[in-house]
């Protein structure tokens, strides 16, 4: 039986804004259109990948406005409204990109619903987080997880579980070392989830600090 794989999943390129942009509207755009313009003289298809969080309620109440810790100062200063993430979504959809996001929560998946996105990412931190996980199934969109440390049963509970709802699933392979070098890479396993699930498209999620192309041309060339 030939096996048919979701074609939007297919040569799909997921560029990640996360943070970058540091909560200010202008300088999302700015990156959003310099994406947008190698994508375009490249010719690839590109989505571009925002994350939301419901950071009120994502930062402990003992941690809330502590400057000494980076994680909670970083978190708290990306804070945005739906307008923000509106305008956002839009500059990527004017520039001929696709939009996506990496819901943190079962408020975010809302967001996400309300925003109609056609593909939306789990973090490999959530592969098992079943109340996040059950909220986007309910959405019915293509799904793209990252498994990160996960073991096999911990991949195979959530393929399963997709599958069995119609999900349209994608897997990414990934180091979950931030950064990771090189030597870090594990890229055979791509193989390994390619050999596991055939019926898949399998991915690489990136976290280099120095050179991204090395590992982009031996994952692409992987399949």
């Amino acid at each position: 039986m030939q096996i048919v794989k979701p074609s939007v999943f297919e040569n799909l390129f997921v560029l990640e804004l996360a943070n970058n942009h540091w909560g200010q509207i202008e300088r999302g755009k700015k990156i959003i259109r310099d994406f947008a313009s190698v994508a375009r003289h490249n010719g690839v298809k590109v989505a571009i990948k925002l994350q939301f969080r419901d950071v009120g309620n994502f930062i402990h109440k003992d941690f809330k406005g502590r400057k000494d810790v980076r994680y909670v100062w970083k978190t708290e200063a990306t804070r945005m409204s739906t307008s923000d993430y509106r305008q956002l979504i839009d500059e990527i959809i004017q520039t001929g990109c696709i939009p996506m996001a990496t819901p943190f929560d079962e408020e975010s998946v809302d967001l996400c619903a309300s925003f109609d996105l056609p593909i939306i990412k789990i973090a490999s931190s959530d592969i098992n987080s079943w109340p996040l996980l059950e909220a986007v199934a309910k959405l019915g969109k293509p799904v793209i997880v990252s498994t990160g440390g996960a073991g096999d049963k911990e991949t195979d509970d959530v393929v399963k579980f997709m599958q069995s709802r119609g999900v349209p699933l994608a897997l990414n392979h990934c180091v979950s070392l931030y950064p990771s070098e090189d030597n870090e890479l594990e890229l055979n396993q791509i193989e390994y989830l390619a050999n596991r699930y055939p019926e898949l498209v399998i991915g690489w999620s990136s976290h280099e600090q120095y050179d991204w192309e090395a590992s982009m041309f031996i994952s692409y060339a992987k399949g």
